[in-house]
């Protein structure tokens, strides 16, 4: 099984503006999604269509969070929220036809509490040891410390030391996080580069900097961006994918879809090659849903097809 863990959650909310002008009184036309949103919340959803088990947690609270699981019950996704007393964000993308542009209006996420934190913990406590994967991933919430994934990746390899534990977040929260020595992470170029302090315009700089974290803290390292080409990194193979031809709606919560195909592929036992295809199509068939309409898992296995994928050999120096 694997389990999704969301600290953040959030009801997503995607409207059409035509002409979007900031500061003034503007017309909604259409409202196109209102969906149960947080990084583990889409890992889950996408986990579900590939044909797995998965059960989603973190924290809830409010109206919002009631909707929020509200909608997670008609998708068949089983949850196990911890409450809490705050009420869980609200998001707003505008689209305007118009200019093609899109706004993103993100709130920062209710206060946490220390009891609340405590509860999470227990309540990972009696999760680990039904879990194969555990998913870490999104952004934190109020009240909660920079340092809290390591210690929840801490946490569940104490109860269970086979399971594979995956992070997806960015920030002071990842560099604490990954000192817990994560299976497996999935930053984007940008994040790489917070991560290191320093620019990585070359692709060799990339590979260098993923090969020492692969020395030094995890297992996996897949790094996504820079022409829609994925990077993933193991101890003793680099390969660099390339996703097939699509046309885009909406790019977010294609990276959490990769990390679905992941965890799938690490859950099935699957070569790299493979379950990196798997990973790919995903996040392609994502974007060109937009999260409007429920993935195919007939259509990820035929982008799966068209996936292509070359070996890294870095050069003599």
């Amino acid at each position: 099984m694997i389990l999704t863990v969301t600290l953040n959650p959030a009801l997503d909310r995607v409207v059409n503006v035509a002409s979007f002008r900031p500061g003034k009184v503007n017309l909604i036309e259409k409202e196109r999604i209102r969906i149960a949103g947080g990084k583990g919340i889409n890992v889950s959803r996408v986990v579900k269509t590939l044909g797995e088990r998965t059960l989603a947690t973190g924290w809830l609270g409010g109206s919002q969070g009631r909707i929020i699981k509200r909608n997670l019950d008609k998708e068949n996704i089983d949850t196990d929220f911890v409450l809490i007393k705050e009420e869980s964000r609200l998001n707003l993308t505008i689209l305007d036809p118009a200019s093609d542009k899109k706004t993103h209006l993100v709130e920062e996420g209710p206060l946490i509490s220390y009891p609340e934190i405590k509860n999470l913990k227990e309540k990972l406590k009696s999760l680990a040891g039904r879990a194969n994967i555990v998913v870490f991933s999104g952004s934190i919430p109020r009240g909660v410390g920079e340092g809290i994934y390591n210690s929840l990746v801490k946490l569940v390899l104490s109860y269970n030391n086979r399971i594979i534990s995956i992070l997806d977040t960015r920030g002071e929260a990842l560099k604490k996080g990954l000192q817990a020595k994560p299976f497996m992470l999935t930053p984007n170029k940008e994040e790489m580069e917070e991560l290191t302090g320093r620019r990585l315009s070359r692709l060799g700089e990339l590979v260098e900097v993923a090969r020492s974290l692969v020395e030094k803290y995890v297992k996996l390292v897949v790094v996504s961006g820079g022409k829609g080409e994925v990077l993933v990194v193991k101890k003793r193979e680099v390969i660099i994918l390339t996703p097939p031809s699509i046309k885009t709606l909406n790019p977010v919560g294609a990276g959490d879809a990769l990390v679905a195909g992941f965890a799938v592929g690490l859950l099935r036992g699957t070569g790299l090659e493979e379950m990196a295809s798997l990973g790919v199509a995903a996040g392609a068939a994502s974007v060109e849903k937009g999260r409007e309409e429920a993935l195919s898992l007939e259509r990820i296995e035929e982008l799966a097809k068209k996936v292509r994928y070359r070996r890294y050999f870095p050069r003599a120096s």
